[in-house]
């Protein structure tokens, strides 16, 4: 019994004498959404169609392979630089759309294994959109330069997700 207490107790003094050195980045998370007023049928039919990403005012153009699972879009932005997503899942119960970067131009989005969700829910009268990704940051070594570490990839990020779910509202609310 003593030899068990002395190997737990050098094991315990180990954990805590050594410091604990990090594993590279941890996922990170933004989720946005906006209320619209349009109908939900109407918004979901924008929102499912992978062919069209007019949402967003920075985009030059777009191409894609098709409007089907596993379909590719390229999406270039009026800057010249360019993303490329395939699309992993349609679910039209739920109003849910999920996509993938397979890839970036980190001036853009400086992010690795990028995926992202939109729901689109009926909200008293109104459309709620919820668009929600998972990434990591765009460098993936431990001591990542500012425009690639975690703070600016959230941040640009954030940015596209607010620019586009705006551009959607405004298809609908134009005034």
């Amino acid at each position: 019994m003593s030899y068990f207490k002395n190997t737990i107790t050098l094991f315990v003094i180990f954990l805590i004498s050594n410091p604990i050195y990090g594993h590279g980045p941890s996922r990170q998370k933004v989720s946005e959404s906006i209320e619209i007023n349009a109908s939900t049928d109407e918004v979901w039919k924008v929102v499912r169609d992978f062919n069209n990403f007019n949402w967003n005012k920075s985009v030059e153009k777009i191409s894609t392979s098709s409007n089907e699972i596993g379909a590719e879009r390229t999406i270039i932005f009026k800057s010249g630089e360019s993303i490329k997503q395939k699309l992993e899942k349609i679910d039209e119960n739920k109003k849910m759309v999920n996509w993938r970067i397979i890839e970036t131009d980190n001036k853009v989005l400086p992010v690795n294994s990028y995926s992202a969700k939109i729901f689109v829910k009926s909200s008293d009268n109104k459309t709620k959109v919820v668009y929600k990704s998972g990434f990591y940051r765009g460098f993936m070594g431990n001591d990542p330069p500012p425009e690639l570490n975690d703070e600016n990839s959230k941040k640009k990020v954030k940015i596209f997700i607010v620019e586009n779910l705006n551009g959607l509202k405004e298809i609908f609310e134009k005034n």
